[in-house]
């Protein structure tokens, strides 16, 4: 969305959380501007907010840009020679078969050989085709062990859905339909599990308040250490997940000012 910031013309992501009792304001490693705010706030609201941040968003801006020139360039897509999936405890070695059909086609040969044919030579195509793979692996993966952590937990939710994601690696909706990312199934199952834990918590309390961390350790009592886990991880993903020019370290954010007032 536009906004009129320090006499131009600035655009801006908004995210809808419902739970939230406030504004918020980050600015991504691109650069970008996300705001997150409840549905109460109007865009004029929220413009007059970014205005009055705007020497904190230029800041901020220059700040990461600064950060993202002293980043090494990121390396040249290339097919990996093996892809390990710890969420679910599987490997794979991955062989090539050129053919000349159009496109490429990902798909398990035996246990343990996971085949790539088609236009191998193609970076774009074969990115595609692998992350396509990983989607399925993660809608196949990631709902029974969602609905067996929920059984576990005594906390229930609607339904679920399984996508592809930069930055998030959850999230529950107010009806409490759980989206998890594919991505996920390229951690450990511990943290798999503290993030499903941490979304089935939200259906209960939609905030992140003292009681919802109540919640979240009393079914993960090693919450803290399982945060910060999570956060080195996300620098840690293997390059053939990533979209191009996307860095493991693109869902680091600057966290801004919040705005706890009323609409």
């Amino acid at each position: 969305m536009p906004w009129d910031g320090q006499e131009r013309r600035m655009e801006y992501r908004l995210r809808i959380a419902p739970w939230a009792r406030g504004i918020s304001l980050r600015v991504t490693l691109t650069g970008a501007v996300e705001v997150v705010a409840p549905r109460r706030y109007s865009p004029r609201t929220i413009a007059r907010l970014l205005r009055s941040e705007a020497e904190w968003i230029a800041s901020a801006q220059a700040a990461v840009a600064e950060r993202r020139r002293a980043l090494p360039p990121p390396p040249a897509w290339e097919l990996p020679p093996e892809i390990s999936l710890p969420g679910v405890g599987a490997r794979w070695a991955v062989a090539t078969r050129p053919t000349a059909a159009r496109g490429v086609r990902v798909f398990p040969a035996s246990p343990g050989l996971l085949v790539v044919a088609g236009s191998v030579a193609d970076p774009a195509a074969c990115r595609y085709s692998l992350r396509r793979w990983l989607l399925r692996e993660g809608q196949f993966h990631l709902p029974p062990r969602l609905a067996s952590l929920s059984r576990g937990c005594g906390l229930p939710y609607a339904r679920t859905t399984v996508r592809l994601a930069r930055s998030r690696w959850g999230s529950c909706s107010r009806r409490g339909v759980i989206s998890l990312n594919a991505r996920l199934l390229l951690l450990p199952l511990a943290l798999v599990d503290y993030v499903i834990v941490h979304e089935l918590c939200h259906t209960r309390e939609p905030n992140h308040s003292p009681a919802f961390w109540r919640l979240v350790e009393r079914h993960c009592p090693t919450y803290t250490a399982r945060r910060q886990e999570l956060r080195a991880a996300g620098r840690r993903l293997p390059t053939w997940i990533l979209d191009p020019g996307e860095r493991s370290e693109v869902c680091t954010t600057t966290g801004g000012p919040s705005f706890p007032g009323s609409a």
